[in-house]
């Protein structure tokens, strides 16, 4: 019975890595489905075009990003039951067929599945499966809008441990996002030192208007960079020291910006007002979650803001994106550090927690599958607590394409028409360009981009920090 075992499991690796026999055949019938062409103006991103980069993201990231997730549950399956318990390493092989099969389905194009764990979102997501069918919408992995297909599969590899009794919790990334949390202490050392050095965390130290708006631009410009390493995107965070002098000298990136609304956004957070609120939609763990977190505590100290609403997703999600274990994990391992300045700055970011300060939200839309013009209706409480915001600011590039409902646009087209009905509040996006949109741009620049850097829209090398003010 054990080799019978054993050797189900080998063959549910094996489809993982692509040696089932079927594959190829259904490989074929997959390149049958696609487009020979770039995606077309005005229309959703979607794999099916396969001059794209969606296509390239389905067909080479997204499986890359499961066979990490099946190597790690192969590689410590033994630790895992140590933690989980006797029962868990069956749980851990069950889970390896379902993600090997999941990674058949994705490389084959299946059609979407309805889902069947007891997590919080799985009515939802059922609804908007057969409301998809409804609307005679194609549910699988190539001919759906990507934005769909992509939240569908993070929300698949959930569903494969959510199903299980004893590993339910498990958090597959958790593994690499530590790793990159490690890694991002050593470059914040510096910076910490910066902060301290120009009294920026001091409340007592009054900063001329001139040089408070130059201060909260430069922390924006740490909070946009650090998204550019993002797990799912590139996942090597090495050189910690070059980094860090990088971003104590933030502006030599500049003519990397391709939108720069710095310095509105900085009039705005010193703004004078009564209760002021910031929100911050949150991505990746590890440096950018610092940087968030700095400038969270610029904005306090320094701003007159009297809460920052930090917005986690409720599941591990696209790899490097926060949770609220990864946020808490953050704060622990800077309170405990023995580095320069780190335990003081830890201990104020407990406090905040502590007395309410910041507070911490996980809401189910950041992980469905829906651009944010359809918040106000399928998530009318969620609006409404952003509508009281001061500033809402988002962060990386998923949150730019809800944004603009993933549709390529031409470059020019306003980003306040793109929004549409999405305008709960001020808000800002802070993105580096790693998918295929973008708008509100200077049509000469886009041109001249176009001609010097053809792949200047998702090479994670270019930046965006746009600006739409309240209606």
């Amino acid at each position: 019975m054990w080799k019978i075992r054993k050797l189900s499991w080998m063959m549910s690796i094996n489809k993982a890595l692509g040696c089932d026999p079927c594959f190829m055949l259904e490989k074929e019938w997959l390149m049958k489905l696609l487009i020979d062409s770039e995606t077309p103006l005005n229309t959703r991103l979607s794999a099916k075009y396969k001059r794209s980069f969606a296509y390239l993201s389905m067909k080479d990231r997204a499986p890359l990003a499961l066979t990490k997730v099946i190597d790690y549950l192969v590689r410590d399956k033994r630790g895992i039951e140590k933690t989980y318990g006797p029962g868990a390493i069956e749980e851990v092989k069950c889970a390896i067929g379902e993600l090997s099969q999941l990674k058949n389905h994705l490389q084959t194009s299946k059609p979407f599945e309805n889902f069947i764990s007891k997590d919080p979102d799985t009515t939802t997501w059922n609804q908007h499966l057969e409301a998809r069918e409804l609307h005679n919408e194609v549910n699988n992995y190539y001919e759906s809008d990507w934005l769909f297909a992509e939240c569908y599969l993070y929300r698949r590899i959930r569903e494969s441990f959510a199903t299980k009794k004893l590993i339910c919790s498990i958090d597959p990334f958790s593994v690499q996002k530590t790793q990159v949390l490690d890694s991002a202490l050593d470059i914040m050392e510096p910076m910490f030192c910066y902060l301290y050095q120009s009294k920026l965390m001091d409340k007592q130290t009054v900063l001329p208007k001139d040089d408070l708006v130059n201060e909260c631009v430069r922390l924006l410009k740490w909070c946009l960079w650090a998204n550019k390493i993002d797990l799912s995107f590139k996942p090597d965070l090495q050189e910690g020291g070059n980094i860090a002098d990088a971003f104590l000298k933030i502006d030599q990136w500049d003519n990397k910006i391709v939108i720069d609304n710095s310095e509105k956004v900085g009039l705005c957070c010193i703004e004078p007002g009564y209760k002021k609120v910031v929100d911050i939609v949150m991505d990746n763990a590890g440096l950018e979650m610092l940087c968030d977190m700095t400038l969270a505590d610029f904005l306090i100290s320094k701003c007159g803001v009297d809460l920052v609403n930090f917005h986690v997703k409720p599941i591990p999600w696209f790899v490097s994106d926060v949770i609220i274990r990864d946020f808490m994990q953050g704060v622990e391992s800077i309170a405990k550090s023995e580095r320069k300045h780190f335990k003081n700055i830890g201990l104020r970011w407990q406090h905040y927690l502590d007395k309410g300060v910041w507070k911490l939200h996980a809401d189910t839309y950041w992980c469905l599958g829906l651009p944010y013009q359809l918040m106000e209706e399928t998530d009318p409480s969620l609006y409404k607590k952003l509508s009281r915001s001061s500033l809402i600011i988002f962060k990386g590039d998923l949150n730019y394409r809800k944004l603009v409902r993933d549709i390529n646009w031409e470059p020019s087209t306003p980003f306040e028409k793109v929004l549409d009905c999405f305008r709960p509040a001020p808000l800002v996006t802070l993105r580096t360009l790693k998918a295929a949109t973008v708008c509100g741009m200077n049509e000469q620049k886009a041109e001249e981009l176009d001609e010097n850097d053809p792949n200047w829209w998702t090479s994670g090398n270019y930046a965006l920090i746009q600006y739409c003010p309240d209606v």
